[in-house]
């Protein structure tokens, strides 16, 4: 079986991919789950906890005998390589420039784009035709639009909910720390609480609902019949999304069927 493992700036995510996957994506994970990044962790013990997990959610050790890791924290990526070894008894396949997309990189230092994003990239046109916007929300708010020629033409990145909120908690005085939460959320806050969740979620909504809004008008001519795609992962994704005006598929385990699908393009050809 296939290890997909894709280290962000606060967890590390991973799922188990069948190695005998279809030639054909879309590439759908056995299981997904994460764990959180931590400093100064050596490799075994984040191949325990890697392999603890899956056996506790698979009732049994699976036979894992290969590995694909995508990572935007370059200092965890060692450790993580080297526990991806250990589980799987083979060297890890890195997601890095110059590999196999499917899709044309159209800015200017394609060796500058994130392998999070690549992988964002990879499985939402796996799913939808361009164009498409791929929305990510982690540490980070990404927002990817992919036009109709399957050219990869730039991102948009803002910071995510947990950012924003620790912000404002360090730089206001009076303001308090704030749980995101979930629910119902109105425009205009009657409270203190209500009034930050309501700037930093819905916030985040508005901000989102008018880049897609901008780009449809700027990159699709008028009267054409290109429908825009909308995809949306990341953990805090469906809450953002929940109180938009557009409305996006959501798919949790997007990243790493990216990353299966960059492993078996690059691999298997």
């Amino acid at each position: 079986m296939l290890l997909a493992i894709d280290i962000g700036n606060t967890s590390v995510a991973f799922g188990l991919f069948s190695s005998d996957a279809p030639q054909s994506a879309p590439f759908d994970p056995v299981m997904i789950s994460r764990v959180a990044v931590r400093k100064n962790v050596s490799a075994d013990e984040y191949a325990a906890l890697i392999s603890g997990v899956l056996s506790l959610r698979l009732g049994s050790n699976p036979d894992i005998d290969c590995a694909a890791i995508s990572s935007v924290v370059p200092s965890a990526l060692p450790a993580v390589a080297e526990a991806a070894s250990i589980i799987s008894h083979a060297k890890p396949y890195i997601i890095m420039p110059g590999i196999k997309t499917g899709f044309r990189i159209g800015i200017y230092d394609p060796a500058c784009l994130g392998s999070d994003i690549v992988s964002n990239t990879a499985a939402a046109l796996d799913i939808c035709k361009p164009p498409l916007i791929v929305f990510d929300a982690g540490t980070a708010n990404t927002i990817t639009y992919v036009d109709d020629s399957c050219t990869f033409r730039g991102t948009v990145i803002s910071p995510g909910l947990r950012i924003s909120a620790s912000a404002l908690h360090e730089h206001a005085e009076l303001l308090d720390a704030v749980a995101l939460g979930d629910g119902k959320l109105p425009i205009i806050g009657r409270d203190t609480f209500e009034s930050v969740r309501s700037g930093i979620i819905n916030g985040s909504a508005l901000m989102l609902d008018g880049f897609v809004r901008s780009i449809r008008e700027s990159e699709i001519p008028k009267g054409s019949d290109k429908k825009l795609a909308l995809i949306a992962t990341g953990e805090f994704a469906e809450r953002i999304t929940a109180h938009c005006r557009n409305k996006f598929i959501y798919d949790e385990a997007l990243t790493v069927k990216g990353i299966a699908s960059l492993y078996f393009r690059n691999i298997r050809q």
